[in-house]
C-alpha cells in the first residue's frame, strides 16, 4: 500500500486551555492489526458525521471530537468503523500545541476502517478526532478506544 499525506487542522478546546490550532502535514500508512490484547474500553461511541458537526478548515470535512483520560506510558488502540464512508481518525495531546498529533490514520486498504496505536506521553486528557477521508464523508460510525496489555 502506498502512504498518502493529509493535512490535519483542528481547533482544540479543553478546560483550562485556550484554543490551539494544530496544522500539520503527516504521512499516513495503512493500519496493521495489533497482536496485543485490549483490556479496558475507555470509549465506545456510536456516532454520525452529519450537517451541524464541526468542520476541519483544511479540507472542509466534518468531524466529531471526544475526550479521554489516560496515564503516562499507557498504550491505546483507537479504532473507527463505518459502512457509509472511509474513516479517518486522530488522537491529539492538547497540552503540546507545538506537536499535538500523537497519531492519525486514514485507511487506504480495502475497507472503510481506520485503526492506530499510541503510547500516551503523560497523565491527563487527550482528544480523539472522528473524521472522514474527505469533505463528502457522511453517515454512521463506531469509535472505540481500548487500553492494550
Amino acid at each position: 500500500m502506498n502512504p498518502y499525506t493529509r493535512k490535519l487542522t483542528v481547533g482544540l478546546a479543553t478546560v483550562g486551555l485556550a484554543s490551539v490550532i494544530a496544522s500539520l502535514a503527516l504521512t499516513v500508512m495503512p493500519f496493521t492489526t495489533s497482536t496485543a490484547w485490549a483490556q479496558t474500553v475507555l470509549l465506545e461511541e456510536n456516532g454520525a458525521l452529519e450537517e451541524g458537526d464541526m468542520v476541519l478548515p483544511s479540507d472542509n470535512s466534518l468531524y466529531d471530537e471526544f475526550q479521554i483520560e489516560g496515564t503516562e506510558g499507557q498504550r491505546l488502540m483507537v479504532r473507527m468503523k463505518s459502512e457509509d464512508f472511509v474513516t479517518y481518525l486522530a488522537i491529539l495531546d492538547p497540552e503540546n500545541p507545538a506537536n499535538p498529533v500523537l497519531g492519525e490514520n486514514g485507511n487506504v486498504s480495502d475497507s472503510n476502517d481506520s485503526q492506530l496505536e499510541v503510547t500516551l506521553p503523560r497523565d491527563g486528557t487527550f482528544v480523539v478526532i472522528a473524521n472522514g477521508l474527505d469533505n463528502t464523508s457522511r453517515g454512521a460510525y463506531t469509535l472505540e478506544v481500548m487500553v492494550l496489555d
